[in-house]
């Protein structure tokens, strides 16, 4: 019997990614998206994936999506859905405020503490934060506040659920090639990054399937940095030692 992870974000960039892994994997994914019937469609016809929609900002969509899931036997749970939108802390729209954090941080609080009901022992959640949640920012802050937060709720949470054996990690990806960056950031962030290039979707999604198997079954609230040692490099001292 196939085990049953759940995808949020699984129509575009790293969400696609990693749905398509699992499914290659032979998971028997469910997908959650908010608008792209056209490539929920694609994946599904592909690869068999289950979609469900739901607008992760509404809250009452997010529980009619517990609702809905809730029937499964779920083994995994991926909180990938996020979004980022500029805000100018001199003129902050607390509405950019408000949706950020609810699609990015209260969604999975709200999807993780409702379907860990029913999951059994040896269920993982992964939480995709981002090394954004590491640094202060400039004009994307609700979005980096969210990501902090989903790194201190994956602490909190495998708190509460480890003791019923299902482990709760994020992953924490730096610069990686989706469409949701643009050109001149992806080649100045692949100059600066020590490997010299930006992370794939894939490699973000390998990294997820070692997270959901047994060979990372001590791994617990921990969040893991896939960056290409980025966050490593302080740019004065490597400008100095030129």
């Amino acid at each position: 019997m196939k085990k049953i992870v759940v995808v949020t974000g699984a129509t575009r960039g790293i969400g696609r990614a990693i749905a398509i892994g699992l499914a290659k994997a032979d998971y028997e994914v469910h997908g959650v998206f908010t608008a792209s019937d056209d490539q929920a469609q694609e994946l599904n016809g592909e690869y068999g994936i289950i979609f469900h929609r739901a607008d992760l900002s509404d809250r009452d969509q997010a529980l009619w999506l517990v609702e809905e899931l809730s029937r499964l036997p779920i083994d995994g749970l991926v909180n990938n859905a996020g979004m980022w939108e500029a805000d100018d802390f001199n003129t902050m729209d607390l509405a950019v405020w408000d949706k950020t954090l609810a699609v990015n941080l209260t969604a999975p609080l709200i999807l993780t503490q409702q379907l860990s009901k029913t999951m059994s022992k040896g269920a993982s959640v992964i939480n995709i934060a981002s090394t954004d949640g590491m640094m202060g920012a400039f004009d994307g802050i609700s979005y980096s506040v969210s990501k902090a937060g989903l790194i201190n709720l994956t602490k909190s949470l495998a708190n509460h659920l480890g003791p019923r054996g299902i482990r709760v990690n994020a992953i924490a990806p730096g610069w990686i090639d989706t469409e949701m960056v643009t050109d001149a950031p992806i080649g100045m962030s692949a100059e600066m990054t020590p490997l010299g290039r930006n992370g794939t979707p894939e490699e973000v999604s390998d990294l997820v399937e070692f997270l959901l198997s047994e060979k990372s079954r001590f791994i617990h609230g921990e969040t893991i940095v896939i960056d290409g040692g980025l966050i490593n490099v302080d740019y004065i001292l490597k400008k100095e030692a030129e």
